[in-house]
């Protein structure tokens, strides 16, 4: 949703999907004995991408690891801090982490994705991060959404959003990445694919408003469309999405804007990132306003309408 803070408990085999299929699927029709298609092939570069950061991390260390997929333009959205557009304030905040160099990183995915000109795709799984005692490692698990295009020499992560299972580490904005800050400013009509995927998520945010947020998010989830649930599995479908939300009530509001987005040049797979702000009046006490980011991937259905896929985001601080 536009902003999590659930629990999680860890899964060890989760589910890969592919291109066309429900979670957990595999290419079934595909004969074993066949050359992979276009499609697969694009799928299991991309999930290959996706696993082999770890190795990147182990080489590296965290920050540059982390960062080396990202493109220079990237788009990352870290809990606690606003929008932040580039590789190098990516890897500043990264550094700041501050992780031990006994802390080993893998990302398992949960499903892969690609888009018909095989020129972008998204991943989203589990982050499993594990600190080195001298008894048992001690083990933490967050999220994560990633948005890739390829380039060259190959994949490479155009937007990335950290989601936690516990709430992450405080940083504040360090001066040398305030350039680096998406302004909170609506986005602004263009050509092609994005400006409907501007103009669905703008359409996604008023209808929360008109028919109650769960009921929005059910109206534009795609039917294989999963969300991360408390325990750390998945809402899978609309009337699951919409049901976990709960009762509505004209006390709470949640509204929210896209400030970027991208899209494929096939026009079938894109995404939006963006501002939202949460707010619950109360009679007695001032109002309860919190303020998040969000990056929420869009997929083009058959009947040409856009629905999105997965969507996470994380708090920033407030204007």
């Amino acid at each position: 949703m536009r902003v999590r803070a659930w629990a999680v408990v860890f899964t060890m085999v989760a589910p890969l999907a592919c291109r066309t299929g429900q979670p957990g699927s595999s290419f079934a029709s595909a004969s074993l004995l066949a050359p992979p298609s276009d499609a697969e092939a694009a799928h299991d570069e991309l999930l290959q991408a996706d696993i082999g950061r770890a190795d990147s991390v182990a080489r590296l260390g965290y920050a540059s690891g982390l960062t080396s997929p990202f493109a220079l333009d990237v788009v990352y959205l870290r809990g606690g801090l606003p929008i932040l557009r580039s590789r190098s304030a990516a890897r500043t905040i990264a550094a700041a982490e501050s992780l031990g160099a006994t802390t080993a990183v893998r990302w398992q995915p949960v499903r892969a994705d690609v888009s018909l000109d095989r020129e972008h795709g998204y991943t989203y799984g589990y982050a499993i991060y594990s600190h080195g005692t001298a008894g048992a490692p001690t083990i933490r698990v967050d999220r994560y959404i990633a948005y890739w295009r390829k380039e060259i020499p190959g994949w490479r992560i155009a937007a990335y959003a950290e989601m936690y299972g516990a709430p992450p580490t405080t940083l504040s904005l360090p001066a040398e990445v305030r350039d680096s800050v998406l302004a909170d400013v609506p986005m602004t009509r263009r050509r092609g694919a994005v400006d409907e995927l501007r103009i669905a998520d703008e359409e996604f945010s008023r209808a929360a408003s008109k028919v109650g947020t769960g009921a929005a998010f059910g109206r534009y989830a795609a039917p294989d469309a999963q969300m991360f649930s408390p325990p750390g599995e998945f809402i899978t479908g609309p009337l699951a999405i919409t049901g976990s939300f709960g009762a509505g009530s004209d006390r709470s509001s949640l509204v929210w804007h896209p400030v970027e987005g991208e899209a494929s040049k096939s026009g079938d797979l894109g995404y939006t990132v963006g501002n939202a702000v949460f707010t619950e009046t109360r009679e007695d006490a001032p109002a309860i306003v919190r303020y998040s980011k969000y990056l929420t991937v869009w997929k083009r259905q058959r009947d040409g309408s856009w629905k999105f896929v997965v969507d996470g985001g994380s708090t920033r601080p407030g204007p």
